[in-house]
């Protein structure tokens, strides 16, 4: 069976853009034997431009189904069907999106019709859905909305499987594994991996884990494991692989600090690279004798306690970059350059010349300290709380006084208390891998909530 599918968004992205109108129509390649077509309300915006090109207004969609609400009959029409679209990641991609948000893996094989009529009907200037339909001579009613551009797909399609009624057994499949496989892997298991962030862990026949990886796309990611190795080593590493198991985590930031966690305590043999610190280079505080905060950005030692680590000293330096534009900080006093009175940003809106004393000490440290101020854990009690592995859970990473603590879980609808919340923490490792991986995601704001906690009055406040 074959689903000729078309639709229309609110924009290009799927991460950013929504569904607003969608057409299915079931073929059994003969005839349509089902029919699906519905405006959906995006339940955000349709931009200006977007409605004169499509004609779909949000009055049109004021009323319509929301997509949660269309979704059991999608499926159901789709079911054991092949996805047939114009540019079919582009509408792959949207639904896949959709699902996903509804916590849902939708995965169907695909057949893109732009591919096809270049194989089987070379020689076209143009391949567009338009432009190609116009020089076969199909009739194209409705351009830009659903059902027009998925009924002129159906005759397009039917075109090409009359010239090769074969041409739907030539898909590829989805995942080429690699012929250095061992021979107990269970390939069903790995093509049922999910599209999810989390971490995943390959074993040998003794059971033993020999790598601990994280993505955030678990299948996508294991699928590139297992595809044909390049290297010697990649083959001998793929000969060993007879288990693979994993964990949704739902949180980047919750993956890397297990995977952290879990190669320094197993010691998977091809994990050799990641046993050291990923983060050896930081940057530490020092004072000078007038009594300014001088940072530095150095390769750690045994002996520093870095405010923040980084993966590479340009990493490093570049967050000093960073803070020196926003607080007008000192590029002398912060290791980037040598001062003196030759200065030439001396006497800018950039710098009031600290490093030549032009500048009060105290006024200059404030600067620094909001500067850094989301960057330290010393004496801090924060939680951060982060998408859970489903729909229904949330992780919490608890940094107290200043250390990392471990990380717990949560019900969305409990509604907990701060002790009952901390007594779900799994205690972790409070290393300068896992103060560099929180690190990283404080200074790029790339976390979902904070709260800062106060054990013994039991009482928090998001930040």
């Amino acid at each position: 069976m074959w689903c000729i599918i078309d639709i229309e968004t609110t924009g290009v992205s799927k991460h950013r853009g929504k569904i607003t109108e969608i057409a299915i129509y079931k073929h059994d390649g003969k005839q349509v034997i089902d029919e699906f077509v519905s405006l959906i309300n995006p339940e955000t915006s349709i931009p200006h431009d977007i409605s004169r090109l499509t004609g779909i207004t949000n009055q049109m969609v004021a009323d319509a189904p929301r997509f949660y609400e269309v979704a059991k009959r999608i499926l159901e029409i789709t079911e054991d069907s092949v996805f047939v679209a114009h540019n079919v990641n582009f509408d792959y991609g949207f639904i896949e999106e959709e699902f996903d948000r509804l916590g849902y893996d939708f995965r169907l094989k695909k057949m893109c019709t732009v591919k096809q009529s270049r194989a089987l009907i070379p020689g076209h200037r143009s391949y567009s859905l338009g432009k190609l339909t116009t020089e076969l001579g199909i009739n194209l009613e409705g351009r830009h909305r659903a059902a027009g551009d998925a009924k002129a797909t159906v005759k397009l399609f039917e075109l090409l499987y009359a010239i090769d009624p074969n041409f739907g057994l030539k898909l590829k499949p989805e995942i080429q594994l690699s012929k250095y496989l061992h021979p107990e892997l269970d390939t069903e298991k790995v093509l049922s991996i999910p599209k999810k962030i989390g971490i995943y862990y390959l074993y040998n026949s003794n059971k033993d884990v020999i790598y601990v990886g994280k993505s955030t796309n678990l299948r996508t990611r294991l699928f590139n494991h297992l595809r044909q190795p390049k290297t010697q080593k990649a083959i001998k590493m793929h000969a060993e692989v007879a288990d693979i198991s994993y964990e949704i985590t739902g949180s980047e930031i919750v993956a890397l600090l297990k995977e952290s966690q879990e190669i320094k305590n197993l010691k998977p043999k091809y994990n050799v690279a990641l046993r050291r610190s990923s983060f050896p280079f930081g940057i530490i505080e020092e004072h000078d004798l007038f009594g300014y905060h001088l940072l530095r950005p150095v390769k750690l030692e045994a002996h520093h306690k870095p405010i923040s680590s980084f993966s590479s000293i340009a990493e490093a330096k570049g967050y000093l970059e960073k803070v020196y534009r926003e607080f007008g900080l000192c590029l002398g006093m912060i290791g980037l350059q040598k001062c003196n009175r030759g200065c030439v940003f001396f006497g800018t809106q950039q710098c009031e010349g600290a490093a030549l004393c032009h500048e009060e000490a105290d006024t200059y440290n404030l600067k620094v300290e909001n500067a850094l101020e989301n960057l330290r854990f010393i004496n801090r009690n924060l939680l951060i709380i982060e998408p859970g592995p489903n729909n229904t859970k949330k992780s919490v990473i608890v940094i107290e006084n200043g250390s990392y603590l471990g990380i717990g879980e949560i019900s969305e609808e409990e509604n907990l208390s701060l002790t009952e919340i901390l007594d779900t923490v799994k205690p972790m490792q409070d290393d300068r891998d896992s103060r560099g991986i929180i690190g990283h995601f404080l200074r790029n704001r790339k976390l979902k909530k904070m709260v800062e906690f106060d054990r013994k009055t039991n009482s928090a406040k998001s930040i």
